[in-house]
Parts: C-alpha cells; sequence; structure tokens
C-alpha cells in the first residue's frame, strides 16, 4: 500500500490505542461502525461496536457478515465501494434501539465462556483448565483467553493460562513462559530457513514443565504462531500424556503450510508448496518451505485427542477443506467484556476531536489500519464519495 496518502478534510486518523474504555467511548460516538478487511474470521471490533450500540456494515470476507445481529445483507462484495456508500446512508436513516442489549446477550465473555465449558464437559467435568495462547489480557486472543481464565474460576474450577508474548503478568497461575530473547532468535531463523514453529526449543520446555506440574484435565490451545513455541515439541508430548485438547482456531494457520489468511490460495487443499505469500507474515525470506511444514503438520496432529472451535461458520467451512476435516468441529462466537463495551457518552471526545454536532461519525478500527489486510485505503477512498455529506470518518489504528 502507498503510505504517502492524502488525508481528506472529512477524516481523521487516529493512532492505535489498548486503553479498552476509550475504544468504547470510540464505538460509541459512532453512527455506523464500517470494516474493509481483506480478510477476517470473526472480528472482534463487529462485536464491540454492536454492544456499544453501533450497527456495522462492510466487506463480504471471511467470517465478518456473521458478526451483524442485523443483516448479513449490509456486507457487500469486496472492493465494491458503491454499495458500502449506500449500505452506510440506509444506516443512517435507521433506527436500532435494541441492538446494544442484543450484542451483549450474545457476545458477552460470560456467554461465551459457558459454550465453551459445555464442551469442555462433554466426557464429564473438567476441573482444570489451561489455555494457553501466544498473548494474555492483550489482543483480541490474549483478550479471550483472559476472559475464559476468569470465567472459569467464577465456576468453581481451576484455570491457568500459559503465553509466550508480551508483557509479565503477576496473577495466579498465568505464566508467561515465552523466553523474549528466544522469541526474536526464533523469528529471524524462520526468516532465514523458511520454517516456523520449530524453534523456541527452552521456552517449549518451560510450557511442557508447567503442564507436569499443574496436570490439567484438558488444555484449551488458541494460537501458536509469532515465533514463540515449537508446536511438534509440544504436540508430541501432550499426545505422550493423552491429555485432551480443545483447539480454537482463531486463523487458517493450523491447516496451511503457514498462511494465517490463504485469501483465494486452496493449495492447503492438496500439499502447499509454491506460496504466493512466502515473504508475508510469519516470512521467508527466501525459502519456500510451506509444503514440508503443512506435511508435518499433518503428521504432528495425528492421533492428537482433539476437537477444533470456530468462531465462525466460515472458518469452520474453510476446516473443513483440509486435511482436519473429519475432526469434531463446533462454532463458538468471541465474547468480550460488556461491562467496558457498552454505550457511554462520548460527547467529550467529540468535542475533542472538533467534530460538528451536526455531522455523523463513521468509524473504522484496527491494528494497523492503513495496511492492505485492515483495508484503510478503502475507508479513505470512501470518504470522497461521501465528501459533500456532512459525515465525519475516524480512523482509529494507525500504527
Amino acid at each position: 500500500m502507498d503510505k504517502n496518502f492524502n488525508i481528506p478534510s472529512n477524516a481523521i486518523l487516529l493512532p492505535k490505542t489498548t486503553d479498552q474504555s476509550l475504544l468504547a467511548q470510540y464505538y460509541s460516538m459512532a453512527d455506523v461502525f464500517v470494516i474493509c478487511s481483506k480478510s477476517e474470521n470473526f472480528p472482534t471490533t463487529c462485536v464491540e461496536a454492536q454492544c456499544c450500540g453501533t450497527p456495522v456494515v462492510g466487506f463480504d470476507t471471511g467470517g465478518t457478515k456473521e458478526t451483524s445481529l442485523i443483516s448479513e445483507s449490509d456486507f457487500v462484495p469486496y472492493g465494491d465501494l458503491e454499495g458500502l456508500k449506500g449500505k452506510i446512508k440506509e444506516k443512517l436513516n435507521s433506527r436500532y434501539p435494541d441492538l446494544a442489549n442484543q450484542a451483549q446477550n450474545e457476545y458477552s465473555s460470560a456467554t461465551m465462556a459457558r459454550r465453551y465449558m459445555e464442551e469442555y464437559d462433554k466426557n464429564g467435568r473438567k476441573e482444570r483448565v489451561l489455555l494457553i495462547d501466544v498473548n494474555c489480557k492483550n489482543s483480541s486472543t490474549g483478550k479471550i483467553v483472559y476472559d475464559l481464565y476468569k470465567n472459569i474460576r467464577a465456576d468453581g474450577r481451576e484455570a491457568a493460562v500459559c503465553y509466550g508474548r508480551g508483557p509479565k503478568i503477576i496473577e495466579e497461575n498465568i505464566y508467561k513462559f515465552g523466553i523474549d530473547a528466544e522469541t526474536y532468535l526464533h523469528a529471524g531463523l524462520s526468516r532465514i530457513t523458511g520454517y516456523n514453529g520449530c524453534f523456541s526449543y527452552f521456552s517449549t520446555l518451560r510450557l511442557i514443565n508447567f503442564i507436569e506440574n499443574y496436570k490439567p484435565d484438558i488444555i484449551h490451545i488458541h494460537e501458536l504462531h509469532a515465533y514463540f513455541v515449537n508446536t511438534k515439541m509440544l504436540l508430541s508430548y501432550i499426545k505422550e500424556k493423552d491429555i485432551p485438547v480443545i483447539w480454537t482456531f482463531h486463523c487458517e494457520y493450523m491447516y496451511t503450510g503457514k498462511c494465517g489468511y490463504a485469501y483465494e490460495c486452496n493449495g492447503f487443499m492438496d500439499k502447499c508448496g509454491n506460496c504466493p505469500a512466502v515473504k508475508e507474515y510469519p516470512k521467508s525470506l527466501w525459502l519456500d518451505q510451506t509444503a514440508k511444514m503443512l506435511q508435518e503438520k499433518k503428521d504432528t496432529l495425528k492421533d492428537l485427542n482433539f476437537s477444533i472451535v470456530t468462531p465462525s461458520k466460515w472458518l469452520r467451512d474453510r476446516v473443513g477443506m483440509s486435511f482436519l476435516k473429519n475432526v469434531e468441529m463446533r462454532v463458538i462466537h468471541n465474547g468480550i467484556n460488556t461491562s467496558i463495551f457498552r454505550y457511554v457518552d462520548a460527547n467529550l471526545l467529540r468535542q475533542e476531536l472538533g467534530i460538528s454536532n451536526e455531522n455523523k461519525v463513521i468509524l473504522a478500527l484496527a491494528p494497523n489500519i492503513m495496511s492492505e489486510r485492515k483495508g484503510g485505503e478503502w475507508i479513505i477512498k470512501l470518504s470522497g464519495l461521501l465528501k459533500d455529506e456532512n459525515i465525519t470518518f475516524v480512523l482509529v489504528g494507525e500504527s
């Protein structure tokens, strides 16, 4: 994407923030939330917006439209800006007084946790649950994991979180096993060798030692990419101990050679190789090892005692096209902290941003929003189509 984009007079570009209370103000200030990502599984931003009472429109990519509690028809084909303009105008002329209540009932972290605990307990109640992810308390999956941790404990069970990256969290049974220096080394070796998920020996050993001592009844895995764990080493140990696993796929990484989002490529249905995204995350500078990595995933996941959860039907169907098509699967929507993401008074924020009281607000929010995948450039073009309207576009998430 051209980094020399011009911000039109009816648009405001703001930096990324991790302040969830501020995010709730952004959502509450908006009249419509728009998402133009190239691909998403089940974007949390759409859920957060609706919990604050703001309707969602956007491009129909991945499982994005499944987030809508109003209508999936509010999502148009990728790149159809005229269609998206029409959806925005339609939403600006409509009212949805019960949207926030509906969204908070459907998408609360408590609802999500209850559904997961039903999944854990299919063969008897599980009293000791271990959650594994790249993050804890931050990023979309890290917040999901932390909310699950709290809700599982509130149900009278033991819960622990093991995570690989981010700040150290001092709470009971929350353990950062990833060694930062080894994570950086893993990332560098991945770029040089073309392999990913096969380094981080000492970090993975720390994780295995925690599991050995904690003795979970079930392990709930989330994301294992991002250069912090040796996947084969971890899963070989879990298979040896025959610990049941629930695995939430938040992206496509575990059934492709390396891609989190395969887009229009269906190479994973066969054997990968000749990867069109070899230099994209998790990137390789030269070598394409995707065929070997896909075969290793097939070998490693063979005979693992696990079931798969996806947050969207779209991703479930994508998994069903892969070598994992015969694994038991269930859709459980992502949940959020509805004590934070609910309608709040955002008049002061509107004043601070200099937005006229006569103007409607269209919000787009994503980390690294001006990247090609997050689609900020589409929002800028969209603002140009509506430059003669009393509308202000607010884009949050510039790096």
